[in-house]
């Protein structure tokens, strides 16, 4: 099934990993800057996915251009000497010259009608002509360089054409039946304005937790942990909701995540309690913070899923594009989010959004880094949802759990490498190998899930 995808999946797939792992990375150094402002964060991010809809405007700009370039070079019509005889295509019957012949010269298609009665005597006339003196042939060849068209059309027919035709797969239809279809049915009810709003709902919770989170965990444990649970549970999603049929041994991949998810936890608590025990003696501060983590991750997958399967449903079964969706998704969760910062952002607790404001006003850089962060976010959801549009919300979940490689490397290089031991993560013996052992077999799990037919 790996191998099946076409090269517009795999530039999907591996810019979402790249991405993805970019993303993480830049908040959790924000955090460990002392700039420690999930809600903030989580505007920004929403205020990135609103931007998806001049991605969609772009897009949709140039495949109109390209459409009607195709059109402009289709309908041009054949510039014919005056001084010789043209020719007049309403003289043959049922077996008139049809577009493809127009378009690659009448030379080649008229001597086999010489024949035939119907041809007048101006046609034979023009028929000897052009066999006599090939350069006189009234009509362009399509395929000559010297067309002012040539250079231009090749290039959009080359590119778009492949990019958003041939290459363009519209999701994954393994283990859908005629029950599926049923289930989903309510989607076509829905206003196409509002779409958007009830995946924008769960992307605004499921942001906030997810960015709350790093707060208290390392973030190459939280992208194994959040990998490896919305694996999990976009497969059981999927077969509530979507009536998906999953193979056993499928299901067996998926309890193996799940079994690799345990031992992550397990060691990364293990971890947090003996580092706070070696500093200042108790361990039940550090470990608490790092339950919370744990508990955030839970219910940030959980409305992780819950988003992915309303896009997947409204992308696929309604045909609701996919870069319109997430700009509308983004600009009704940045609205909604925007109310709640600034009626009861201070209220919930999560970040002092006084402190937070003075940061941005006393800081330069800090200010930089806020306005470049909303197209990092953008690239990372448009990768995103174009993966869910190409395969399946369980698919494009398998391979986000591929980011964690890039993000421990990340961090483990800013730790030792850099010159400053706040940034990073330490690498902790023996905790680390059995987080890497956790590892191995999420992995293992995605090789029995993916190798299942």
């Amino acid at each position: 099934m790996i191998c099946k995808y076409s090269g517009y999946t795999w530039s999907i797939l591996f810019g979402m990993i790249i991405t993805g792992s970019a993303r993480s990375i830049a908040v959790k150094l924000a955090y460990q800057s002392g700039f420690r402002a999930p809600l903030t964060i989580t505007l920004l991010y929403l205020l990135g996915l609103s931007f998806s809809l001049l991605v969609h405007g772009i897009q949709q700009w140039s495949v109109n251009d390209y459409d009607a370039l195709s059109t402009t070079r289709r309908n041009e019509e054949p510039k014919v000497n005056q001084d010789e005889p043209s020719l007049e295509m309403g003289t043959f019957t049922g077996d008139d010259v049809d577009v493809d012949t127009q378009r690659c010269g009448v030379a080649n298609a008229l001597p086999s009608k010489q024949n035939d009665s119907t041809i007048t005597h101006s046609d034979s006339a023009l028929t000897g002509s052009l066999s006599n003196d090939s350069t006189s042939s009234p009509v362009p060849d399509a395929s000559d360089s010297s067309s002012p068209y040539s250079s231009i059309f090749e290039f959009y027919s080359t590119a778009l054409t492949s990019f958003y035709d041939d290459e363009l797969p519209k999701g994954s239809n393994h283990g859908l039946s005629r029950e599926s279809e049923e289930r989903i049915k309510w989607a076509h009810r829905i206003p196409f304005y509002l779409k958007p709003a009830i995946p924008a709902i769960f992307n605004l919770l499921n942001s906030a937790l997810r960015w709350a989170s790093l707060l208290y965990i390392d973030a190459s444990v939280s992208e194994m942990m959040i990998s490896g649970l919305e694996l999990t549970l976009s497969v059981v999603a999927a077969r509530i909701f979507r009536k998906r049929m999953v193979a056993k041994s499928r299901w067996a991949g998926v309890v193996t995540v799940a079994a690799g998810v345990v031992v992550i936890e397990r060691a990364n608590n293990s971890k947090h309690q003996r580092s706070d025990g070696e500093q200042d003696g108790e361990t039940h501060v550090v470990a608490h913070d790092a339950m919370i983590g744990v508990v955030l991750i839970i219910l940030q997958s959980l409305l992780s899923v819950l988003q992915d399967l309303g896009e997947e449903i409204f992308m696929q079964a309604t045909d609701f594009p996919a870069t319109m969706m997430l700009g509308m998704e983004g600009l009704w969760g940045f609205c909604i989010g925007l109310v709640i910062y600034l009626t009861i952002g201070n209220k919930l607790r999560i970040e002092d959004t006084d402190a937070t404001l003075s940061m941005l006003r006393t800081n330069p850089k800090l200010r930089w880094w806020v306005v470049g962060l909303p197209f990092l976010f953008l690239l990372t959801g448009v990768f995103n949802i174009k993966a869910t549009e190409a395969t399946s919300a369980m698919t494009r979940n398998v391979w986000k759990t591929m980011r964690t490689v890039l993000v421990w490397v990340s961090a483990l290089v800013i730790f030792y490498l850099g010159n400053n031991a706040a940034y990073g993560e330490a690498w902790h013996t023996p905790e680390s190998f059995i987080i890497l052992l956790g590892f191995a077999v999420m992995s293992a799990g995605i090789i029995v899930y993916y190798s299942a037919r």
